[in-house]
């Protein structure tokens, strides 16, 4: 993982992105990125030992809301996300994921 002039995660492995109503993926994640709106529920997983672990909570409160256009989620300590699941992605609405090595 790198990063470019303006601090932003460079997508040096590319990205990939995911939308639609109740999706999940597992890949390596440096980075998800909000793009549009309407998206109302987003679960972060990270492999522990072997097993993806929800780490939502230690990333954000899940209400009933809509996430911003733009919101950017980095994992803590140099980490990677390992799987995401996404809700209410319509009208090409959903999640750029910045993919890692």
């Amino acid at each position: 993982m790198s990063t470019n002039l303006l601090g932003e995660l460079a997508a040096n492995n590319g990205t990939f992105f995911l939308s639609g109503v109740n999706v999940a993926i597992s890949l390596p994640m440096d980075q998800i990125i909000i793009r549009g709106n309407g998206i109302t529920l987003i679960a972060l997983y990270v492999d522990v030992n072997g097993v993806d672990t929800n780490v939502t909570t230690q990333y954000m409160f899940q209400g009933n809301n809509n996430f911003p256009d733009g919101l950017r989620i980095t994992p803590k300590n140099g980490g990677v996300f390992s799987r995401v699941y996404c809700d209410g992605a319509i009208n090409g609405s959903g999640l750029e994921l910045v993919l890692a090595a």
